[in-house]
């Protein structure tokens, strides 16, 4: 007999035997309950109230009727619980899809913020913290980055285990040899410094590559290059002088200049595109001396001429009796003076242009006073002013003995102090008093 015809007749001998025990099953009284536990995928252990019984598919005809505990258990898969009650009678069907187990994945890249996917599918930049990757799979991951090589890596996990996997990149660059004429050029390609030339600088990712040159005095000089893996390339480089160019200042600000008696604007100002030399510089201000300069500009510098004028204008120191008065100069409201006495302190008027001026000194309750002044060039003037007062009535009292008008001065309980005219000063008691009228004061 072949091994091909015993491995049939056992086929048929198992078959005939599960026939039966169906059949059997189906017609022995003594069985009261069936149910048929399936999964997906199929090869799942079931565990029935802690007893192993069989995998699934698997159909069990001994359970007593009642609540029992399924547990669907298979390698890669997550665990599966259930709760289920058997009632004598119909087949019962108990059917579960299994979850994978999710691997724990940390991918981390020198460089980071590689781009990253996995078979095929954009999946982030690294690093990154995976946890809905298949625990029973083998993944394959392409890590990217321009000015790198692409990096291919096959991933597998040995069920929750965390893994930690660490890539280098390898950089797809070459290299430039950088020299100017005169050396000593500052050297950024990609925007990155990389030394002063005469220099050699590797590492330059391939693609486009900008090299930016910068020196003193010299115009700033840009080359594009196209670099691929490898390259090894000469770039020599012959820089342009600069202009010069002269920043000027004053003090105070506003000073009009002049270079070489041509009139070049209002300070502060720049003035570039200067060949070199020597150039005689003024600066005029209104109010202020001439002040003259003579300033040498080199090539590619920049110089910084500061003009410190001397202010011939003059001043006017405004007094007035009493404090408290606004003055006006010039048409224009400077403020208000101050002090403690009769007499105000000091108000100064500042820098002003020689010759006539007009000071006009008010205050509440006095007459308003002119008065014009002359001031001289680096000189002082003075202008004490005295103010006349108005009498303005702003009160009307009603007494036994009549009407009485005019300012009041202090009330108390007893009695009223009022002044009736300039200077005089009248009691009124309250006993006297039959009314009392507010009267309005023009101005207020």
């Amino acid at each position: 007999m072949t091994m091909k015809s015993v491995f049939a007749a056992l086929a048929l001998v198992f078959s005939f035997g599960l026939f039966s025990l169906t059949l059997s099953a189906q017609q022995d009284p003594l069985i009261r309950t069936r149910v048929s536990v399936t999964s997906q995928p199929s090869g799942a252990t079931v565990i029935v109230d802690g007893r192993d019984r069989g995998m699934t598919p698997v159909t069990l005809y001994d359970l007593e009727p009642g609540v029992h505990h399924l547990k669907y258990r298979l390698a890669g898969y997550e665990e599966k619980d259930s709760f289920f009650t058997m009632d004598e009678g119909p087949v019962l069907e108990k059917n579960e899809t299994l979850e994978p187990v999710k691997a724990l994945f940390l991918l981390r890249s020198n460089p980071q913020r590689c781009s990253i996917a996995i078979d095929g599918i954009a999946a982030g930049m690294t690093p990154r913290l995976f946890t809905d990757l298949d625990a029973n799979r083998t993944y394959k991951i392409r890590l990217t980055k321009t000015g790198y090589l692409l990096q291919t890596l096959s991933v597998k996990f040995n069920g929750r285990e965390p893994l930690v996997r660490e890539e280098t990149m390898v950089l797809d660059s070459g290299s430039i040899s950088i020299s100017s004429e005169p050396a000593g050029a500052e050297v950024f390609v990609n925007g990155i410094p990389r030394g002063r030339t005469p220099v050699v600088v590797n590492d330059i990712p391939k693609g486009r590559a900008v090299v930016k040159f910068r020196l003193e005095g010299f115009h700033e000089e840009v080359r594009e290059l196209s670099m691929r893996a490898g390259d090894m390339l000469n770039l020599p480089i012959e820089m342009r002088l600069l202009p010069g160019t002269l920043h000027l200042v004053s003090v105070p600000e506003g000073a009009r200049f002049y270079l070489d008696d041509i009139p070049r604007g209002e300070g502060p100002l720049a003035i570039t595109d200067l060949k070199p030399g020597e150039y005689r510089v003024r600066a005029e201000k209104d109010g202020f001396g001439v002040l003259e300069k003579m300033v040498t500009v080199e090539a590619g510098q920049s110089l910084r001429e500061e003009f410190r004028l001397s202010n011939v204008m003059g001043r006017l120191e405004v007094r007035t009796e009493p404090p408290g008065a606004t003055v006006v100069f010039d048409g224009r409201i400077l403020g208000i003076t101050k002090g403690e006495s009769l007499r105000s302190d000091v108000f100064p008027v500042e820098n002003v242009r020689e010759g006539e001026h007009v000071v006009i000194v008010r205050k509440e309750g006095y007459e308003e006073t002119s008065r014009r002044v002359t001031v001289r060039n680096s000189k002082t003037s003075q202008a004490n002013i005295r103010l006349k007062r108005i009498f303005l009535p702003d009160i009307e009292i009603e007494t036994v003995h009549g009407i009485v008008r005019g300012v009041l001065v202090e009330e108390s309980a007893e009695k009223v102090m009022v002044e009736v005219s300039l200077g005089i000063t009248k009691a009124i008691m309250r006993t006297e008093i039959r009314g009392t009228k507010r009267l309005k004061v023009k101005g207020q």
